[in-house]
């Protein structure tokens, strides 16, 4: 009934299947709009609903001796339920969607037609029967390579030439008598309403072969040029596909070499290794993305069986168990009513955590996340258990095979192992880059996970930027111990060796004047008075040392009267020092030095090196603030400055408050400024 030219020649009783191919494609979603996935559900719907009334059909036919055959009715039915599911399960790939439910809605009506034809003898449905197939099986294979994978055709003048032998071969099986055909008994009296004798003719015969073979050509060029081009997992997908393609060709070629009646049988397990080789592709490859219909799969599946078991467990244990007949299918629907929605929260739950991971539920894994961070109470635990913690959660609920975050201070924390490619996130936290995540593993993310992704990596940087402080914190408080160390070791060293000598040579020569005070009064009167001066160098020196841990103005005038003494104290005849200092009462002692020695360090600066006309030092209350400015007009800095002792001194002097330092340099001169916070201990 189907073969004589799509196989370019008459063929034995059964069914032309020499060109019923298939193919599909890693999609990344061929999206024109709510329409197409529409269409598609309802024609996935209408051919696995016409296969099945189809097959009913064929068993009461059976039933009554007018069975048609397998290779009339078990090919269409495998075709209508293989590509009509596939168009229910792939619900993001829009367009292809849409050609695979017309492809299988044309196969069911196939059936169904052929099988109402032999229940009703009517000329017109066995017509519909007789040439419905053949639109979709040549779609099959001259139509699907070119739209794969997105549903676009790469050259729309090869998808108009195969468009037109679909049309062509679909007119001439429409036109075809049925007496050029074997049918089966049960159709032997059948006759085509609308036949033309010459589309049974070789030429008809000739030219739609010859238009099917070039069409055929095409598309499968189409799809190796495409499978060539492709990125890796695209490739990957694809070699999927080439795959079950081939297995279709070869089981076709096969059924071509056997008997009449072993046709039907391998046509019809030639549908299935391309619906398995899109399966593969979906599960490993994550083609067209179909994790969400899969995760709504099993919760209703889940969920219908869980409801059957409890009504029937409910009908028996009130029935048979308890004796009870009266209300027993109301009490057994009121049950299955009241565990409905918790079991299918409950299902939803377990199977978003089978098909995601924790991908489903990325604010419970935030929330885990954000608790570990609070429970963090030393740097140690930050640095020991949070970042570990971190990566771990990551990549369990992503389940991946490795997850690692490398931070901007070189440190790594991994979880896992593994060799396969990753996917890299920038940790970013109030506009900083503070290190990367990356998660690797053997499939590629899809759009749900990228977005879960997006939010643990969200979390993961603030964790990151907690740690980070946290390191900065602790080697902070190791150089103020340094520095305090090193200060005490200066402070020794220079008591030690400048102040103590000359203290202990000083208090020799005062025994000497004692013991001369007796028997010479002049001798000893003389050897005091020349230990007056070194007395007083040795005062000096002791003042010295007190000032450098506080200088003494700021005891004895104020901050604002001790820069204003430093202004003038700095001035020189070639360089003018401008002071304006607001009294600003209540500053820690630890502001107020900072403040004055940032003022002495830059206006000391600008008047030995800058060669500076002015100097203008400001220094005033800014809000929560004190600061610190200092301006010259001299040349300003070189291209490429070093930070010199002194610059590094009043950086650390500010940071060491929480404060910050900022030197501003052109042509005209240098701005010095410091915020110093007054809040500072």
């Amino acid at each position: 009934m189907r073969s004589t030219v799509l196989a370019g020649a008459s063929r034995p009783a059964g069914v032309g299947i020499t060109f019923r191919l298939g193919t599909s494609c890693p999609v990344t979603a061929g999206r024109l709009g709510g329409d197409d996935s529409f269409m598609g559900v309802v024609a996935g719907i209408l051919a696995v609903l016409a296969g099945l009334f189809g097959a009913g059909v064929h068993a009461v036919n059976a039933a009554a001796g007018r069975a048609l055959g397998p290779s009339f009715w078990l090919m269409e039915l495998a075709a209508a339920l293989a590509y009509g599911l596939a168009a229910l399960l792939l619900r993001s790939a829009r367009r292809i969607q849409f050609v695979l439910g017309a492809i299988a809605l044309t196969q069911g009506l196939a059936l169904l037609g052929s099988e109402l034809g032999a229940l009703t003898s009517s000329n017109w449905t066995t017509w519909l029967g007789a040439w419905l197939w053949a639109p979709g099986y040549v779609a099959i294979a001259v139509l699907l390579p070119l739209l794969l994978p997105d549903g676009y055709p790469r050259s729309r003048p090869a998808f108009v030439v195969n468009v037109a032998a679909v049309a062509a071969i679909t007119l001439v099986w429409a036109l075809t008598p049925y007496d050029s055909q074997d049918f089966p008994e049960a159709l032997r009296g059948a006759t085509n309403p609308i036949a033309v004798a010459a589309a049974a003719g070789p030429t008809a015969g000739a030219l739609t072969g010859g238009l099917l073979g070039v069409a055929v050509l095409i598309g499968l060029v189409s799809l190796v040029t495409r499978w060539r081009a492709a990125a890796d997992l695209e490739r990957q997908q694809l070699k999927w596909v080439l795959v079950g393609y081939a297995c279709t060709l070869a089981l076709f070629g096969i059924a071509r070499l056997l008997p009449a009646a072993t046709i039907g049988p391998v046509a019809a397990l030639a549908m299935l290794p391309l619906p398995i080789a899109i399966g593969i592709a979906v599960l490993r490859y994550g083609l067209w993305d179909v994790d969400v219909v899969i995760s709504r799969a099993l919760v209703y599946g889940g969920l219908s069986s869980l409801v059957i078991a409890l009504y029937a467990g409910t009908v028996w244990l009130v029935g048979d168990g308890l004796g009870a007949t009266t209300g027993t299918p109301i009490l057994a629907t009121t049950v299955v009513a009241l565990a409905a929605l918790p079991l299918r929260s409950w299902l939803q739950r377990h199977a978003n955590r089978l098909v995601h991971g924790d991908a489903e539920e990325p604010y419970a894994v935030l929330t885990r996340l954000g608790r570990r961070l609070a429970a963090a109470t030393t740097p140690d635990d930050l640095t020991e258990r949070v970042l570990p913690s971190v990566v771990e959660r990551v990549a369990r609920s992503l389940r991946a095979a490795r997850a690692t975050i490398e931070l901007r201070d070189g440190s790594v924390t991994s979880y896992g192992d593994g060799s396969a490619a990753g996917t890299t996130v920038e940790l970013t936290y109030a506009g900083e880059s503070l290190g990367e995540l990356m998660v690797a593993r053997s499939s590629e993310f899809g759009r749900h996970e990228l977005r879960a992704l997006d939010e643990l990596a969200a979390q993961a940087a603030v964790a990151a930027h907690t740690v980070l402080l946290a390191r900065e914190a602790q080697r902070a408080r190791e150089a103020v111990v340094v520095a305090r160390e090193e200060e005490r070791r200066r402070l020794r060293r220079d008591l030690h060796d400048g102040v103590g000598p000359s203290l202990a040579a000083l208090a020799l020569h005062v025994e000497t004047a004692r013991d001369l005070a007796a028997d010479d009064p002049e001798a000893a009167r003389q050897l005091l008075d020349r230990l007056v001066p070194r007395l007083n160098a040795a005062v000096a020196d002791v003042r010295a040392l007190v000032h450098e841990l506080r200088p003494p103005m700021l005891d004895e005038l104020g901050l604002a009267a001790a820069v204003r003494e430093l202004g003038d104290r700095l001035s020189t005849g070639t360089t003018k020092v401008r002071v304006s200092a607001d009294e600003i009462p209540g500053l820690p002692a630890a502001v107020e030095v900072a403040a004055y020695h940032i003022a002495g360090e830059a206006t000391g600066n600008a008047v030995r090196h800058a060669g500076a006309g002015t100097v203008a030092v400001r220094v005033c209350d800014a809000d929560e603030c004190v600061r610190v400015e200092v301006v010259d007009d001299g040349r300003g800095l070189p291209d490429r400055p070093r930070a010199g002792v002194g610059t590094a001194s009043m950086r650390e002097r500010a940071e060491e408050l929480g404060g910050q330092l900022r030197i501003e340099s052109g042509p005209s001169g240098t701005t010095v400024t410091a915020l110093l916070p007054k809040g500072a201990p």
